[in-house]
């Protein structure tokens, strides 16, 4: 007889699994707003910041610098981060009210269990 199974019953493993799930997912989110970071992302991404890092990308050309610059489309690529970043951050306060309420059943369930135990020993 497995005593477990009884005691716990299959809501447990359920809880236990779910917030394992959501964990690995928060950890997912995470490194996914990290790796947009480290793209040259900018957080603060107005015209005159996509201006001033367009005029830095230089190619030098016969001894010549010449300026390569399309700044729509340095805008549109920072545009395309900050919605990608917005998205993320969704995601992330998502999960986390998921996991916050996993572990809020997970306690109830635990100090129901508590009171069980204590009410038998009478």
């Amino acid at each position: 007889m497995d005593f477990d199974g009884v005691i716990y019953g299959q809501t447990f493993d359920n809880l236990e699994n779910a917030i394992h799930s959501a964990s690995m997912r928060q950890t997912k989110i995470a490194q996914n707003i990290a790796n947009i970071e480290s793209d040259n992302y900018q957080k603060n991404s107005n015209f005159a910041d996509v201006l001033e890092t367009a005029k830095t990308k230089q190619e030098s050309k016969n001894g010549a610098t010449a300026v390569r610059f399309n700044a729509k489309q340095e805008l549109e690529n920072a545009q395309n981060k900050q919605t990608l970043i917005d998205n993320e951050l969704s995601k992330l306060a998502e999960n986390n009210l998921k996991i916050t309420s996993y572990s809020q059943l997970l306690s109830s369930k635990l100090k129901i269990l508590r009171k069980v135990v204590t009410l038998g020993k009478g």
